[in-house]
Formats: structure tokens, C-alpha cells, sequence
């Protein structure tokens, strides 16, 4: 299908971190491997829409060239959501992590290990499992690990249902090995701290998934986490990036429903941070 002239030119696509105005709560927006702020930026704007402040993150090595992803490890991503999380505590409002794929991991980490600072943790579309085949592909190319010079082509298209957004998202069709067994080694790092959460939680995911399979995902975090409110929202249509893809409105709404319960005043002040 051709590009019609209502399309965003993709040049013209913001990749920048982002700070929005919001009051009594804020979320901290973590996008995902390979991704960049841009993946959050809409879910951002309906957050500060509704009154609720927002930063989304760049994560290190992310939103330049491939080898910047791939001399980046998953503890780089972190100390990277760390700084996010630093500037939003200086506002002195709950705040609520907010990750996508790769970023759920990274969110979920942050609420089992800073549990007195996190309100609250919302996880969409996680990646703490990939398909088998791709697993197990990684896990044989692992001793070659030590050469960062080592990188692979994503096959086809960004992982979005929709036509539109699928043509204008942004990310890296040529990633760093290395970069991706950082995903696994995260991955691994975070399953056993899904117990260690408490907060309120809620969980968004796509059945049509094709990079982070729905059951098996789904199945897990439920099961894990220790919250005693958790709360599962399937989407029908949607495929991994969710929160550009054609249920975006819906996933945004889940989010600013679920965030705004945290408030802790009820009106805005004549100027918010």
C-alpha cells in the first residue's frame, strides 16, 4: 500500500526523551529493544491529557546507530530508567512505571527492587518469553557473544497490525547480537523477582502477538506476581507495539484509568510541573 499524504512523513518522527505537565502523579515510560520514545509519546500525551505527568525515557545505546545499541548492556538500560525515575521523584508525587516489551521488564525490576517509591506498575505486551524457535536460536548463537561486531537483520516489518503506524515507527532493522541475548539475560534476571512485587498491577497484551507470544507471557506474570490486585486486558486486534498499534486508544485509556486512582490531590494547581 502506497503512503498516502495524511501519512507522518517518518522524518519528521520525534525520537527525543519527553517530560509532559501533570499533577499529583506521574508515570515513567519505558519503551522497548530496539525501540525509542516515540513508542510512548502518544500514551504520554493522553496521560498528561488527563492530569497525569509523564517522562518518557531514552534507554541507552537506543535511538542512534547499531553499534550504540550493542555496546550498551541491560545494565546500561537500567541506570537509564534510574535517571527517569530520579527526576520524577523530585516532584514528590506516587509514581507509576510504565514499560513496554523489553521496557516491562525494566519497569518490573524497578518496582521489585524500589518498592516504597513505586505506587503502582503497569506491564504491556512483556517480553519475558519469545517464541521457542527464536530462543533456542539465540541460545546457540551465544558463544559468539564476545564479538560485538556481530549483527542480524530483523525480518520484515515492525511487529504493528496497523498499516499507517506500521510505515512511520521507528527502530533499528539491524540488530547487535549482543543486544539481544542482553534481552534474555535480562529476562531471566527479572522472573524471579516478579514475586518480590506487591503494588497494584496491571497487565496489557495483544493475543495476536507475534514477538512476545500472549499465553505464555500472560500465563506467567499472572501467576508470579504477589500483587493482590492485578488486572489482565487481552487486545483482539493489536499486534506487539501496542501503544501505536490500532487499539491504542484503548490501551491509553486502560492506563490513564488505572494511573489516575493514585492521585494524590484531586485539582490542578494554576501552574504543574
Amino acid at each position: 500500500m502506497d503512503q498516502s499524504d495524511d501519512d507522518p512523513d517518518p522524518r519528521d518522527v520525534d525520537l527525543s526523551e519527553f517530560l509532559l505537565p501533570g499533577y499529583g502523579v506521574s508515570a515513567l515510560l519505558i519503551h522497548g529493544l530496539t525501540g525509542t520514545p516515540y513508542e510512548m509519546r502518544y500514551l504520554g500525551e493522553r496521560l498528561s491529557a488527563a492530569g497525569v505527568r509523564a517522562h518518557g525515557v531514552r534507554l541507552a545505546g537506543h535511538a542512534g546507530a547499531p553499534e550504540e545499541l550493542g555496546g550498551a548492556s541491560h545494565a546500561n538500560w537500567y541506570e537509564s530508567v534510574i535517571d527517569g525515575f530520579e527526576r520524577l521523584r523530585g516532584f514528590g508525587d506516587p509514581i507509576v512505571v510504565v514499560g513496554l516489551s523489553m521496557g516491562a521488564l525494566l519497569a518490573a525490576r524497578l518496582a521489585g527492587e524500589q518498592p516504597d517509591a513505586t505506587a503502582a506498575l503497569v506491564m504491556l505486551s512483556p517480553a519475558f518469553f519469545l517464541p521457542r524457535w527464536r530462543r533456542l536460536v539465540l541460545g546457540l548463537l551465544r558463544p559468539l557473544d564476545r564479538d560485538d561486531r556481530l549483527y542480524f537483520r530483523a525480518s520484515g516489518d515492525s511487529d504493528i497490525h496497523d498499516a499507517a503506524a506500521r510505515r512511520i515507527h521507528p527502530g533499528s532493522r539491524l540488530i547487535a547480537l549482543r543486544a539481544a541475548l542482553n534481552l534474555l539475560d535480562l529476562s531471566d534476571y527479572v522472573r524471579p523477582k516478579l514475586r518480590e512485587i506487591e503494588q497494584p498491577a496491571l497487565v496489557i497484551h495483544a493475543r495476536r502477538d507475534h514477538t512476545c507470544p500472549f499465553d505464555k507471557n500472560t500465563r506467567f506474570v499472572m501467576k508470579r506476581l504477589r500483587s493482590p490486585r492485578r488486572h489482565l486486558v487481552a487486545l483482539d486486534e493489536s499486534f506487539h507495539v501496542i501503544t501505536v498499534d490500532s487499539e491504542k486508544d484503548r490501551v491509553a485509556q486502560e492506563v490513564v484509568d488505572f494511573i489516575s486512582e493514585f492521585r494524590v490531590t484531586q485539582l490542578a494547581p494554576a501552574a504543574c510541573g
